[in-house]
């Protein structure tokens, strides 16, 4: 039998292994699913992205600031940071929201843009593939349909995607007096 060198024998090995390999498996590219908040303003079925919520709570006591638009509910600590209580159905409707056991706040803080928005419910987390993404219109958003941006079909509803980025951009939102 011919002596081989130790380099003829890994050769020999690396073939082998290389004949008999299966390969390695395909990487399949993972799409994480669409995730919001579920919430209602004027009785509008809305999702906001869950990374745009920070917190949501019930309705905090505020301070009244005078010369503020009617919207403005007013300022209230939320966990030791001032900042003001914005009521969303006055804002995009003119008449303010009934509070109720229901009502909640969704602190936001987009853009430097921190506030607490007054909503009239919170339904939770939604959960959405990405590919369920509707564009175009949306039934009835009336004078929110500028911060919305397309909508999700459930078994129950018609959610539309409220775009906080687009609301914490609107020169309308952001004079406040």
């Amino acid at each position: 039998m011919p002596i081989t060198s130790p380099f003829e024998i890994l050769k020999s090995l690396d073939a082998r292994c290389r004949r008999n390999s299966s390969g390695l498996p395909v990487a399949k590219a993972v799409v994480d699913d669409w995730i919001g908040i579920g919430f209602a303003i004027n009785q509008v079925p809305l999702l906001a992205r869950m990374e745009d919520v920070s917190e949501i709570l019930p309705p905090p006591e505020t301070i009244r600031v005078p010369g503020v638009t009617h919207w403005v509910k007013g300022l209230a600590n939320v966990r030791g940071s001032l900042m003001p209580v914005l009521d969303m159905n006055a804002f995009l409707y003119g008449k303010p929201t009934e509070l109720r056991k229901e009502s909640r706040v969704l602190i936001i803080n987009k853009l430097g843009v921190v506030a607490a928005l007054l909503v009239d419910e919170v339904f939770g987390l939604r959960r959405f593939k990405p590919e369920e993404h509707e564009q175009g219109g949306t039934e009835n958003s009336g004078s929110m349909a500028e911060y919305l941006g397309g909508s999700f079909v459930d078994q129950v509803r018609r959610w539309n995607v409220f775009s906080v980025e687009k609301l914490a951009r609107a020169e309308s939102f952001l004079h406040v007096v």
